[in-house]
């Protein structure tokens, strides 16, 4: 049984003994008295209004202040409330334009400048008094950018943009801005910008909306105020209690190449490897470059996914001295520079190198063929780039294969000067893909191939297949019989001399058998068991191309699914022609797809059935196999996506031992966001994941959530997998539990991955399958799931997790009005929806940890965005500031010294004021603060020594020269006193079940 029991509202436990405020004062430094700070330096803070200059040339065209513009983005607008304005320019005949503005400053001191202005293909200068004319980098570090007339799209965007420091004397001043024709702007005839607001302060602060920064110390909130997102404009973070780097060991591949060693992932030295990771891109500049770094290493991430390495190095083009084909040496240089930086501070990187492939004529398909694929997508390619997409056909065709062969050899075989390796060679490059989600059994090709959408490519198909069946069936009387009569199993014409024979959809390939003719289950297997034998033998060639070459690390196939059921498993099982088997998934979203719009939200959470939603994808998990989730998110504007870093953590990672994830997507900063970030769908930079991610890659890391015991041992023999019918839901011989007759379907819930492990394992000849006796673990009365591990505990009824490690604890979901018990807190929640999680900062067990970290997560919104009161739709998606929702809550430690717990910024840093402490020793956590993250530190009267190793210090190298891997972390030790082993092992069986 779990060793904690949620308890009533307002009960009370034993309260523990406590320093005086005044000693305790002594021990952790500040003051202990709730609302109190030290005092600050003095705070100078100027905000000028870009609309209102002493002198101007901007023309204010019209066309900015148009019908449609969103001027209630504008300063001193609200959002969603009022409009507020600017300052425009617009110009086809190449009129510059200037604005003069003046302002006063109190004291000699130094300002930075920040400048809220137009956005996209922009060139902008400023002089300040009589000074020189400077430029101002506006495209390589955009803040918080807005499209001003979403949902449509042109030129009018806004953005912060931070211009650097100035050095002012006390007095009066003049601040002078221009605007300037952009080269990609009709080559500098078209001259266009406009200017929000200005911002000069020597505050700990960066911008956001129109929110103005601090001239004194801010006032706190109220206990239930949702309070702005600010974040510090701090890179280098100093003094955070979150950061995490120290996780990391540097330089990646400091222990030797990852690689798979059975179900797992090891580096070269044997020592166990995971990675919490994120999709990212190489910023522009070697300086944004080392503060990505810093900011990503810092929130634990030990894997970048670069996705696709195409969109950043090109096509491969053509030497004009030597005629050798090879990549831009300019954008290979980009990658290589930001590789070596990553790699320096602990980040290993993934490759997935196409989505998809593009091919130019220089590849040397054939013509005609050529002619009849679609353009590549523009988005995935650097500019200029043109070519033919390989999309789908790729899968089939050897002569595609190869020209992806020829550009991946071309990368991996060069130099990096800056790490001195060759990519194929240096151990920091984890893992590499075959290409993203692209697969033969996908609507895309096989729906167009079967519609004649692409006539050429499916006379190949239909040919190979022909060859195929050649291949099995030694005359066409073995064919029928297998097949059955014409109209009743196979079609007219049917041969194994036939070139042309009818081929399926995806669309056809229902769970039950062919859904335009179920009596073709026999025929359709057998064209699914051709194209999952061509793909993994694809699959295989490129492995083993890879190894060749020297390739050392992790080979990936594709993240890709099945159109239709039926061919799922075949499509699973060409996955597993390589090391890791990796899926993608999204949750939530709305109608504005890829990004934030007004309109239908998709408001479900995972919470309402265990394992679901993201988490189903561990039922894909193969036995021997490595285990990869590359793409996830719960897309905002779904107010729940707070639940599913944590879920994927503890239940992903720690209950059913995945090795790898990385979110996507962290592209569009270097830096946590404001506001939901570019109103897009997929980010990364936001409090919900990265905001969780100190506590959430601690316990990745660490392993701090034990490993299940295996709950379903899913076995199926290769043949049934080809029988035209989806095996997990249909009957097949070998399908079924151990104990039930002969043959059955293999159907396994979601909720078992809450439980433990889910295996599966395909081969010619395994044994039947074997689960264990759930309903010792699933009390369907009372909509409760336990995991094997005895640590957590999911009911589904409340829409509650509860999770109890010795170094990682908390609640997440629907938890408001109740009281829980974890085996080191007392937690009672007000606030409806939470994720509230408590973590050790010392590695040592909560028990005997003198620092602790406490995260606590709810709901956001943008200032102005409205819900109908049902959540389904998003009424008005208004704009930043980011508004969180404060955790209400009280948490009380069972043991332990005298704690003091301080508030932390989004950095982590310490803010200078103690968390209350009400009479009876609970903390109170609400909106005062304008936190969600808190420090505990407390006295340990007896510190014990720590039950596993302590995380490694980061070891500081200069690569490439290679260094002794340090020792290993000692795995974490089980709970004591659990009721059921846990490990690689198989819970006893039932002998029958449902």
């Amino acid at each position: 049984m779990i060793a904690r029991r949620r308890a009533e509202p307002g009960a009370r436990g034993v309260r523990c003994g406590f320093l005086t405020a005044a000693l305790l004062s002594v021990i952790v430094g500040g003051s202990v008295g709730p609302g109190v700070r030290a005092q600050s330096p003095a705070v100078t803070s100027i905000w000028i209004e870009g609309e209102a200059p002493l002198r101007t040339t901007f023309n204010r065209h019209g066309w900015y202040s148009a019908d449609g513009i969103r001027s209630d983005l504008f300063s001193p607008g609200v959002p969603g409330d009022r409009p507020g304005a600017w300052l425009a320019h617009y110009s086809t005949g190449g009129v510059t334009a200037e604005a003069e503005y003046a302002f006063a400053v109190p004291a000699p001191t130094r300002l930075t400048m920040w400048l809220r202005a137009s956005a996209y293909q922009v060139r902008m200068w400023y002089r300040v008094d009589d000074g020189p004319q400077l430029p101002i980098d506006m495209e390589s570090d955009q803040r918080e950018v807005l499209n001003l007339i979403a949902p449509g799209i042109d030129i009018r965007f806004l953005a912060w943009i931070r211009v650097g420091e100035l050095d002012l004397t006390a007095g009066p001043h003049q601040l002078t801005f221009g605007v300037e024709g952009h080269p990609s702007r009709g080559g500098g005839d078209e001259v266009h910008g406009g200017i929000d607001a200005v911002v000069l302060t020597n505050a700990r602060w960066s911008p956001t909306g129109a929110l103005r920064p601090p001239d004194g110390e801010a006032a706190p909130g109220a206990p239930d105020e949702w309070f702005p997102l600010v974040i510090p404009d701090d890179d280098t973070a100093t003094g955070s209690v979150t950061d995490a780097s120290a996780l990391l060991h540097r330089p990646a591949g400091v222990r030797g190449p990852v690689r798979r060693d059975g179900d797992r992932l090891v580096y070269g030295d044997g020592s166990p490897a995971r990675f919490w990771g994120v999709n990212a891109h190489p910023p522009a500049t070697a300086d944004l470059m080392e503060t990505q770094a810093r900011h990503l290493a810092r929130n634990g991430i030990n894997l970048v996914r670069l996705h696709p390495v195409q969109s950043v190095v090109g096509l491969l083009i053509t030497d004009p001295e030597s005629g050798r084909r090879r990549l831009d040496p300019e954008l290979l240089g980009q990658l290589d520079r930001w590789f070596s930086i990553l790699k320096s501070h602990g980040i290993y990187i993934a490759f997935s190198p196409f989505y998809p492939h593009a091919i130019t004529p220089d590849d040397g398909y054939d013509p005609a063929r050529y002619a009849e694929l679609p353009d590549a997508p523009t988005w995935n390619l650097p500019p200029g780039s043109g070519g033919k997409s390989t999309s789908g056909v790729v899968n089939i065709v050897p002569e595609l294969q190869d020209a992806e062969w020829a550009w991946l050899q071309e990368l991996l075989l060069h130099q990096n000067p800056y790490t001195g390796l060759r990519y194929v060679n240096d151990p920091a490059l984890a893992t590499i893909e075959v290409h993203n989600e692209d697969s033969i059994f996908w609507h895309a090709p096989l729906n167009e191939l079967e519609s004649d959408g692409l006539p050429l490519h499916k006379a190949h198909v239909q040919r190979e297949w022909m060859l195929w069946l050649r291949e099995r069936y030694p005359d066409d009387a073995a064919l029928h019989a297998a097949w059955g009569p014409a109209g009743s199993g196979r079609r007219p014409g049917d041969s194994i001399s036939n070139p042309a024979m009818a081929i399926y959809g995806a669309w056809e390939m229902a769970a039950d058998g062919p859904s335009r003719n179920p009596s073709e289950r026999a025929r359709m297997g057998d064209f699914i068991r051709f194209l999952a034998e061509r793909q993994r033998e694809y699959f295989s060639r490129r492995g083993e191309r890879l190894r060749d070459v020297g390739y050392q690390g992790v080979t990936i196939s594709t993240a890709w699914q099945a159109g239709g059921p039926a061919a799922h498993l075949a499509n699973l099982w060409t996955d597993s022609a390589l090391d890791m088997i990796d899926r993608h998934h999204y949750f939530g979203g709305g109608e504005g797809g890829h990004n934030i719009r007004a309109g239908d939200v998709f408001a479900g959470s995972h919470l309402d059935r265990p394992g679901g939603g993201i988490l189903e994808r561990g039922l894909e998990q193969v036995a021997d196999r490595a285990f990869m989730l590359s793409e996830w998110n719960q897309n905002p504007p779904n107010q729940w996506k707070a639940e599913i870093a944590p879920l994927v953590a503890f239940y992903g990672f720690g209950l059913n031992d995945w090795d790898a994830s990385t979110h996507f997507s962290a592209d569009r900063a270097v830096r946590m966001g404001t506001g939901w970030p570019d109103e897009r769908s997929y980010v990364t930079e936001t409090p919900h994941y990265l905001g969780q991610f100190p506590v959430l890659a601690r316990s990745v890391l660490r392993g701090d959530i034990a490993t299940g015991a295996v709950v379903a041992a899913r076995r199926i023999r290769t043949p049934d997998i080809f029988l035209g019918v989806d095996a997990r839901t249909e009957w097949t011989p070998s399908g079924g539990w151990a104990g039930d007759p002969e043959g059955g379907a293999q159907v396994t819930p979601p909720e078992a991955l809450a439980m433990g492990r889910v295996t599966l394992e395909i081969g010619p000849d395994v044994a039947r399958s074997e689960r264990a006796d759930w309903d010792a673990l699933w009390d369907r009365d009372a909509g409760v799931i336990r995991s094997s591990t005895g640590e957590l505990e999911w009911n589904h009824t409340e829409r509650v997790v509860e999770i109890d490690s010795p170094r990682t604890q908390g609640i997440v979901g629907f938890a408001g009005g109740a009281r829980y018990e974890t085996r080191d807190f007392e937690i009672e929640v007000t606030t409806d929806f939470v994720s509230l999680l408590i973590t050790t900062l010392d590695d040592r067990p909560i028990t005997e940890s003198s620092h602790i970290l406490v995260t606590a997560m709810a709901r956001d919104r943008q200032t102005g965005a409205r819900y109908s009161p049902d959540g389904t739709r998003l009424e008005s998606v208004g704009g930043p500031p980011l508004l969180l929702e404060p955790v209400r809550a009280r948490i009380r430690s069972k043991g332990g010294g005298p704690e003091h717990a301080r508030p932390l910024d989004p950095l982590g840093v310490p803010v200078d004021l103690a968390v209350e402490r009400d009479a009876e020793g609970w903390l109170v956590l609400d909106g005062r603060y304008r936190a969600y993250a808190y420090e505990i530190r407390r006295m340990m009267i007896d510190p014990a020594p720590p039950t596993s190793t302590p995380t490694l210090t980061p070891t500081e190298i200069s690569p490439p020269e290679p260094t002794p891997a340090p020792e290993s972390p000692t795995p974490p030790t089980p709970a004591t006193g659990s009721p059921i082993p846990i490990g690689h092992i198989l819970l006893p069986w039932v002998t029958s079940g449902r």
